[in-house]
């Protein structure tokens, strides 16, 4: 049985004791993947679901518009209740998880955003189908911070964190696909949330199994009484605030391109919605291959150079998307764009944990993963709001702008030896 809540020194796979399994409840330990295979499962599993959901929007507006007869501010109001669930996850999630564990917060963030899934499959009325996206906005928020705390304990953190992301990836590719499917070929595009539904119950239950042992207990003994101190110290901390605006201009800017491109492709470019939902598969199937192949690349020549390398790439296929007329380049540039910005996610939580001292990383990474969900709805809620006004182009500039502006806070980010305590 895995060790709960006893004290320990192990740091790493090579002092582990014979015979000691770790408990996701030591949250400094470096576990085998071996040890905890179920656990990697079903979090992976959690992104997977979390990558069906946020790629499956962009496709869907064509089809939401005319069904509630709404304008595309009202639909951009969509991302701005999500954004408002995935904050209150944010500043929640060290006090949640410091009473119920990581695996208790899991299981909570699986709840809160099934019951979202429950309410939005059966057409209900708009001031309903947008207030579910707030539950599957902070459900998401909390498991998605809770997988990547979880994930970087595991030993070669760089790399099953790549694999996580690319997991989230895989659910993107999908998504798009089967959403355009239901949307164009049966009346009822919101089935497509009857099969997150399923999803997400079943995702549920795999997170109860496998995260049984200590469910819904503290992480460390006492922990609930030092929530407070802990966040304080994580909010004060310049590094988290850095990484947490990388974060939140990243997620944005990685769903903004994903939820408007359709919607600009079809306005800007005249294109068949039918026909360049697929376009979108393209982009998120590009993110998803550049997580997966570029985790190693960029781990051996250095994250913080790389990065800079990838920027330069993804403002180049941007700048394609926005001036070249031409369905089959913008088809190419959106695969690249993705390949390159993909692994930014995973490399900023590897990043993370090298410059936040160990006592304040829990925090830190549920908060930066926490707020990324909130760019995630911010920035497409803001170009929903200024497109409704001067049309959908406007989300090449914002993009564009995203791109220096993560440039920016990466240039940043302080190096270990300036932070070591």
């Amino acid at each position: 049985m895995e060790g709960l809540n006893e004290p320990t020194s192990i740091v790493n796979g090579s002092d582990r004791e014979e015979g000691h399994v770790p408990s996701e409840t030591t949250p400094l330990l470096q576990k085998r993947a071996s040890d905890v295979t179920g656990k990697i499962i079903s979090t992976n599993i959690t992104l997977l679901i979390a990558g069906l959901n946020d790629a499956a929007l962009g496709v869907l507006i064509p089809y939401i518009r005319p069904t509630y007869g709404i304008s595309l501010f009202q639909v951009s109001q969509i991302y701005l209740v999500n954004c408002a669930g995935c904050l209150t996850a944010s500043f929640s999630n060290i006090h949640v998880c410091s009473r119920i564990g990581t695996g208790g917060t899991l299981v909570l963030g699986a709840v809160i955003q099934t019951c979202g899934f429950a309410l939005m499959f059966w057409n209900p009325p708009f001031a309903l189908f947008i207030a579910a996206f707030f539950f599957s906005g902070m459900g998401s928020a909390y498991q998605d911070a809770q997988a990547n705390t979880f994930t970087t304990t595991v030993d070669n953190a760089h790399r099953w964190l790549g694999i996580l992301h690319g997991v989230y990836g895989v659910g993107t590719i999908i998504s798009p696909i089967v959403a355009n499917v239901i949307a164009s070929q049966t009346p009822v595009w919101h089935h497509f949330y009857l099969v997150m539904l399923g999803l997400g119950l079943l995702n549920l239950c795999l997170l109860m199994w496998t995260f049984r042992d200590g469910l819904f207990k503290p992480n460390k003994r006492n922990a609930s009484g030092t929530a407070g101190s802990e966040l304080k110290a994580t909010l004060s901390h310049r590094a988290v605030w850095i990484l947490s605006g990388f974060f939140f201009l990243y997620v944005g800017a990685e769903v903004t391109v994903g939820g408007w491109m359709v919607q600009f492709i079809v306005s800007v470019r005249n294109g068949d919605p039918k026909e360049v939902g697929y376009i979108a598969s393209g982009f998120w199937t590009g993110f998803t291959l550049g997580r997966v192949v570029l985790a190693d690349i960029t781990h051996y020549f250095g994250e913080r150079r790389m990065v800079f390398v990838y920027l330069a790439v993804a403002v180049t296929m941007q700048l394609l998307f926005w001036l070249v007329p031409n369905i089959i380049v913008i088809a190419i540039a959106v695969f690249l764009l993705g390949f390159v910005i993909g692994p930014f996610y995973p490399i900023g939580l590897y990043v993370l944990t090298q410059v936040v001292p160990e006592d304040l990383r829990i925090g830190a990474l549920g908060l930066t993963a926490s707020l990324g969900q909130a760019g995630a709805a911010a920035f497409p809620f803001m170009t929903g709001a200024i497109a409704s006004q001067a049309g959908v182009q406007v989300m090449q500039p914002i993009m564009l702008g995203l791109l220096i502006g993560i440039g920016l806070f990466w240039a940043s980010v302080p190096r270990q030896q300036a932070i070591s305590l």
